[in-house]
């Protein structure tokens, strides 16, 4: 088993620390630990990563329905279109992969209502109606067509 010097201090790490939360021998005449269920005790365990006030917010924008109370300010936001980013392209003899914002897709299969064609520089995603969306790896672009962001910036590559 390769992993088995891992194991065994995982082992003795794990036993060294039951030994630390079972407490010394005569624990029956200790006070018992709070459990970190008890709302009562809640104030004995640390906050690790917020101040009480940003966990007081916190808190309370759990309380609230899930609309919110501010409705207009809610109303205000608008969804941005959704955005394609072609991550890595991998070619084989018998099959082709491409990385789409992160998610792993095989020639031909369907990512958000488009069908997936890889070629040799550049992955299409077709949908019946629609304009092709044409990426090439690590470009950025918008459901419209449009690129938004580019590896290699316009106007850097030039012929002589």
């Amino acid at each position: 088993m390769p992993h088995a010097p891992a194991l065994l201090r995982l082992a003795a790490m794990l036993a060294a620390l039951c030994g630390l939360l079972a407490g010394p021998a005569d624990a029956a005449s200790a006070a018992p630990l709070p459990s970190p269920g008890d709302p009562e005790a809640a104030h004995l365990w640390p906050r690790v990563f917020y101040t009480p006030q940003q966990r007081a917010s916190i808190e309370a924008a759990r309380r609230l329905p899930p609309g919110g109370t501010d409705q207009p300010t809610a109303a205000l936001v608008t969804q941005a279109a959704p955005t394609f980013q072609l991550d890595g392209l991998a070619l084989g003899r018998k099959n082709a992969t491409a990385w789409i914002n992160g998610q792993m897709l095989q020639h031909g299969e369907t990512y958000a209502g488009r069908t997936v064609h890889i070629d040799q520089s550049a992955v299409r995603l077709r949908q019946s109606g629609e304009s092709d969306i044409v990426l090439r790896p690590g470009q950025q672009v918008s459901d419209t067509g449009a690129v938004l962001g580019d590896v290699v910036a316009p106007g850097v590559v030039r012929k002589k």
